[in-house]
């Protein structure tokens, strides 16, 4: 019960920075913040806990599975997004491509963040703790920075700056997680020869 309270208070903590600057900050809504914070990321991530087990008896290798996970729940993410938020890549016909690419793509690498950290925080493997310093000392700096950067900025401007900053934040994460996984992948190869 510790470890699933502790996955659950680990992926609320990633996901509560960007709800707040987008719901909070965006768009003025604290109830909606609230009922994200302490209803839908509780119930995502005990979905996520509870449903892991069953990729780590379908997938065998270790590398394979955290692979799986990262993929498996960011996609799980992107359906909300698109069929209960209405964020979906069809929703604006006039969207640029590119913009709507980048968008969906910031918004995966979001609910993968939210899923995927966790399972990251809570190992006591080497590389996990290599990877988890790594995302801290990137993201605590980094989303301080948006925070300030979204008190300062005017009004008319929040949804374009910080939309932008969050999309890279959660973005740019992808690096620590593809460093992560090829060094997952490459320890499994030398174990299996």
């Amino acid at each position: 019960m510790k470890r699933l309270l502790a996955f659950i208070a680990i992926g609320s903590f990633f996901a509560t920075v960007e709800e707040f600057l987008t719901v909070v900050m965006i768009r003025h809504d604290l109830a909606s913040y609230v009922f994200t914070l302490f209803i839908l990321f509780p119930i995502f991530l005990t979905f996520v806990w509870s449903s892991s087990h069953l990729i780590d008896r379908l997938v065998h290798r270790e590398a394979a599975q955290e692979l799986a996970h990262f993929f498996a729940y960011g996609f799980v993410g992107l359906l909300i997004e698109w069929f209960l938020i209405g964020l979906a890549p069809w929703s604006d016909p006039n969207a640029n491509p590119v913009v709507m690419l980048v968008f969906q793509l910031g918004m995966f690498s979001f609910w993968a963040t939210v899923a995927f950290a966790p399972r990251l925080f809570i190992s006591a493997k080497d590389s996990s703790r290599k990877t988890r310093g790594a995302i801290l000392k990137f993201y605590v700096p980094y989303f301080m920075t948006v925070y300030l950067i979204s008190f300062l900025v005017p009004e008319q401007m929040k949804f374009v700056v910080i939309i932008s900053l969050v999309l890279f934040g959660y973005l740019f994460l992808n690096v620590f997680y593809l460093k992560y996984f090829l060094r997952s992948f490459s320890r499994s190869a030398s174990l299996e020869t």
